[in-house]
């Protein structure tokens, strides 16, 4: 499949697109609504909408809404689906809340390679999927909230303290 060699911003970019069109009845973005979501100013989005265009990502021209071409919207669908499938995760097997699961998913989708997102949706198919789901759920919440418990204690420790040997 072609992929882009697209920034992290960029890809933030798509995704939102992509969200908006399927969230509204009219099927496109506004740079308003664009702004909004990802946070930022307007000539921020019209410059990134720019580069988008160029690429040949998106269709855009100022003063009117944003859709995505073709390879725009596979490039979209790509990075949504690494959010969505990082953020399940990161909900039903590290057990996170949605917010913060979905707030690493977004820092992550960047990054992780195929493979390693691939094995990542097995493993959590495998683990929703199986019979003993709660009895593993239990374990699970046992094992971390002692890993937690650790890490909060090991932050707490005074940072001159020396281990002997």
């Amino acid at each position: 499949m072609e992929t882009f060699d697209l920034t992290a911003s960029q890809e933030d970019y798509l995704e939102t697109i992509k969200l908006l069109v399927e969230e509204t009845e009219h099927g496109h973005a506004h740079t308003s609504d664009i702004a909004r979501r990802l946070k930022v100013k307007m000539p921020s989005v019209t410059n990134a909408l720019g580069v988008l265009r160029k690429r040949g990502l998106i269709h855009y021209d100022t003063n009117k809404p944003v859709t995505l071409t073709p390879r725009g919207d596979r490039e979209a669908a790509r990075v949504l689906r690494r959010h969505r499938a990082l953020s399940r995760f990161l909900r039903e097997i590290l057990l996170l809340d949605e917010d913060w699961a979905s707030r690493t998913a977004c820092r992550v989708e960047h990054v992780i390679d195929d493979r390693l997102l691939g094995r990542l949706e097995a493993l959590t198919n495998a683990f929703t999927g199986a019979a003993r789901h709660a009895v593993a759920r239990n374990r699970l919440v046992a094992a971390y909230a002692a890993a937690d418990a650790a890490w909060a204690s090991d932050a707490q420790a005074p940072a001159d303290q020396e281990e002997e040997v």
